[in-house]
């Protein structure tokens, strides 16, 4: 399928978040908010309920607001571990010939340092990739810049953002990357980097059959 203005390939989306997904940052955190506060927290691997992360920390949450806000302004975001799998994931999706892009809730308009770190982690890891997108509505900017029926897959690791993809682009896109601290979400799809390349693979099969015989259209 070609665009009507440019003749470009049309491609299939899909969507990821960043912190949680690809990297891991509630371990991150942890490590950091625990040489902040001189006392050692919770392991972030027993994080294993619908608690907030602050209160499983055991932490106001104007507190873990201020530590959040050292934690960004210190430059963390720079060396945070990157999940095994991540990398073969992304590689997979672009391989498929899917547009990837990046769906972030950090705030971009709030600490000018956001950007150019977020920047340098992707790059340091060999993260490529066609969007990127800071908003804390992240779905739904994300569905107002492209068309919702070039989405095959929304890859998130926190339930709230789960739903929001799964309200913008359908239930049936939406799939949560499989973390502990979501373990207790049992009703929805939970996948591993591994599961996700094989599902990536099927969807965009399918949505190639699906959009074989359809007229040139619009890039979005």
């Amino acid at each position: 399928m070609l665009c009507t203005h440019c003749s470009a390939p049309v491609r299939p989306i899909v969507a990821c978040d960043i912190d949680g997904t690809l990297g891991d940052y509630h371990g991150h955190f942890v490590m950091f908010a625990s040489h902040y506060l001189a006392r050692r927290l919770k392991a972030a691997e027993n994080y294993r309920s619908n608690k907030k992360f602050a209160e499983y920390l055991g932490i106001s949450l104007p507190e873990y607001r201020t530590i959040k806000l050292a934690y960004r302004q210190g430059g963390m975001k720079r060396s945070m571990p990157i999940f095994q799998g991540s990398q073969v994931l992304v590689k997979t999706i672009l391989e498929a010939g899917c547009e990837l892009w990046l769906t972030t809730t950090r705030p971009y308009l709030r600490l000018d340092n956001i950007d150019p770190d977020t920047r340098f982690w992707l790059e340091r890891h060999g993260i490529k990739y066609h969007g990127l997108l800071y908003d804390e509505d992240k779905y739904q900017v994300l569905a107002e810049m492209i068309d919702p029926g070039r989405v095959v897959l929304v890859i998130d690791d926190l339930v709230e953002q789960h739903v929001a993809a799964a309200n913008h682009f359908g239930q049936d896109k939406a799939v949560l990357y499989a973390n502990p601290h979501n373990e207790w979400m049992a009703s929805v799809q939970r996948l591993s980097h591994s599961q996700l390349m094989n599902s990536i693979r099927h969807r965009v099969g399918q949505w190639h059959i699906r959009n074989s015989d359809r007229e040139p259209e619009s890039v979005a």
